[in-house]
């Protein structure tokens, strides 16, 4: 006779024998939040954009490493062979720690883009700028899965 109450704990006890066997810093890499924004821009905006992210964001991104917020480089992506769906120009890659980092980035954002460059309106001032010259945008918050359970 099936009894589901054994075969949770049976569950349960073979998760944590799963989860014991994977090192700590492998546990942490997968805590990690891949966050994946997706650009449309026109051909004659693509200078603009890439001079925006560049001059502006690239250094933002880059303190916010320093400060632990994020844990990889922030990087910037464009397709070599274009596909007919989805179509997008450029993509950005941001690796937070977890999602506590998310809640700290939103929350020191502003102070860190006007350490850098004040008087400029924070972070939305870039933000607006690329809004501007992009035909369409949309985010994918991805996390790794591991495959190995050694």
């Amino acid at each position: 006779m099936f009894m589901p109450s054994r075969f949770y704990a049976a569950l349960l006890v073979a998760l944590l024998c799963v989860s014991a066997a994977i090192p700590a810093h492998a546990q942490d890499r997968y805590k990690i939040v891949t966050e994946e924004s997706f650009y449309v821009v026109k051909p004659e905006n693509t200078d603009k954009f890439l001079e925006v992210y560049r001059e502006k964001l690239y250094p933002f991104w880059s303190e916010m490493q320093k400060r632990g917020v994020i844990v990889d480089e922030f990087r910037l992506y464009s397709q070599r062979v274009h596909t007919l769906s989805p179509l997008w120009t450029y993509k950005t890659v941001v690796k937070f720690k977890d999602y506590g980092s998310i809640d700290k980035w939103l929350g020191l954002r502003d102070e860190v883009y006007d350490s850098l460059f004040p008087g400029e309106g924070g972070y939305a001032a870039p933000r607006k700028e690329i809004d501007l010259i992009t035909e369409g945008h949309w985010d994918e918050f991805i996390r790794e899965i591991p495959l190995s359970t050694k």
